[in-house]
Formats: structure tokens, sequence, C-alpha cells
């Protein structure tokens, strides 16, 4: 029997497309209260907010729920601000939504808040791209305005790979995919590698196959701290997954925020 041929695609393109459904677990309405808390806490006053790699722009939609804020938000791939445009066009929604890489950020406007969460951080490999990171974020932040951005350590991609490797679901009628994920601590590089496939009777066996790998580097929370030395911001905060107490040695998930 013929198999159809695989198609490698660049990240976030293929599988933006079913991204909502693959990350159904994820409870973005908490996530939002959090980020909501630290701002409240660190910048009350706030009213221009920016996220960065937004993805199909979940987060940013619900934080405009709030009635708070005025809300600009980005991301490097097409595809997902594609998917962001039309879930913000069925709720008249006001987000300004657009395509953009966070190491070059051009955008004519100063805002209260800088904000990045779900890893994003961890796709930058190198020290050099950490930094600059940082500079772009400096570029459109307000004098004294807040940066909050979240990584994930050691200890989380050890539990994580646990229940994610191997993962199989079908996501509806003409979608399914399959999630490989495993860690070298040696290298502490974390790899995702799915297998998407869709329905499509012009195809061979009536289905189109799509590959996408995303590798991600693993941090500790001493690492960013001297990374973040090398930058003009200070650190203010260092917590603990979705908690407002300090991280820690045995944190999964590390939530910066900086001035």
């Amino acid at each position: 029997m013929k198999k159809s041929p695989q198609t490698i695609q660049k990240n976030y393109s293929v599988l933006a497309e079913i991204y909502d459904e693959v990350m159904a677990q994820v409870d973005y309405e908490t996530w939002t209260d959090y980020i909501d808390e630290i701002i409240l806490m660190h910048k009350p006053e706030s009213s221009d907010v920016l996220e960065l790699a937004c993805g199909t722009g979940t987060m940013a939609l619900s934080l405009e729920e709030l009635d708070c804020y005025n809300i600009t938000a980005t991301d490097a791939s097409p595809q997902m601000i594609e998917m962001a445009l039309e879930k913000a066009r069925l709720r008249a929604s006001a987000v300004d939504f657009r395509t953009m890489n966070f190491l070059n950020l051009e955008i004519d406007k100063k805002f209260d808040v800088v904000y990045m969460v779900f890893d994003s951080l961890n796709y930058l490999h190198q020290k050099e791209e950490i930094i600059e990171l940082h500079n772009q974020v400096q570029k459109v932040l307000k004098p004294d305005g807040i940066f909050i951005y979240d990584f994930t350590t050691p200890r989380n991609s050890r539990t994580a790979i646990r229940f994610l490797n191997d993962e199989k679901k079908r996501v509806n009628d003409f979608y399914r995919y399959h999630r490989k994920s495993s860690y070298d601590p040696s290298k502490r590089i974390h790899t995702n590698k799915f297998l998407i496939q869709k329905r499509d009777e012009q195809a061979v066996n009536g289905l189109l196959s799509f590959k996408e790998e995303h590798t991600q580097r693993i941090y500790t929370k001493r690492e960013i701290e001297d990374i973040i030395k090398s930058t003009d911001f200070t650190i203010l905060d260092a917590f603990d997954g979705f908690e407002l107490k300090p991280a820690h040695s045995r944190s999964l998930r590390i939530t910066m925020v900086l001035k």
C-alpha cells in the first residue's frame, strides 16, 4: 500500500489550523487573570499592552474581555495571525493583530506592558537572541513600563514528555495528528515532532501528510538571570508557575517581571 508523501512545513503553518485543538487543555482564562494580577501589582495604571508570540490570539482576546487595556498582539507566523484575525472578526474585537517577528519589532507606539507567554522564549537557542529580544522590547516599552515573560525549566521537560510523547488525536472530520516529544538533558533541547494528516480525496490514500518539528532550548533560572544582566533591564520578580510566589529550584515554569 502506498503512503502519502510527508511535506516538511515551516513551524506553525499547518499546525495553525488545529492549534486551538492541540492546546485545548490550556486554561487561558486563568493564565490571563494571572498576567492581569502581575500588571496590577507592578503597573496598575497600564492601558497600552503588547503581546508577543500571540499564536491564534486566544490570550489577547481573553485579556480584552477585562475591558481595561488597548491591546496589540503579534506573531511571526502569518497562518497563526490569520486564525487570530478570524476569531477577532467573529467577536467584533478591537485587538490589533499583526504579523511580526519579536526579534524585529517595527511598531510606532510605546507600551506600558509587553508580555510573552507559554515558553516562547525557549524557542531562542542562543544567549545573543535573548539579549536581542530584550533590546527590541526596550524600543517599544515606555520608560516605566514592564516586560513579562515565562520560560520552562529542565524539570518541566522531564515531566512533560510523560504525557506529551506519542500523543495521538483526531481533531475533527478532516485532521488528525501524532506528536513525538523527547528531551535531551545533555544539550537541554526539548523536541516536539508533529505528523499532521488532512483528509483530501485527491491525495494518495485520501490523506495529505505534513511534518513540523519544534525545538526548544531549556533554561535554568540562574541562566536567564545572568542573561538579563547583559541587558538594560532589572528584575522586579521571578514567580513560580502561576503563583505570585518566588520561583525556586523545583519550579517547572518561571515567570519573569522586568523593568
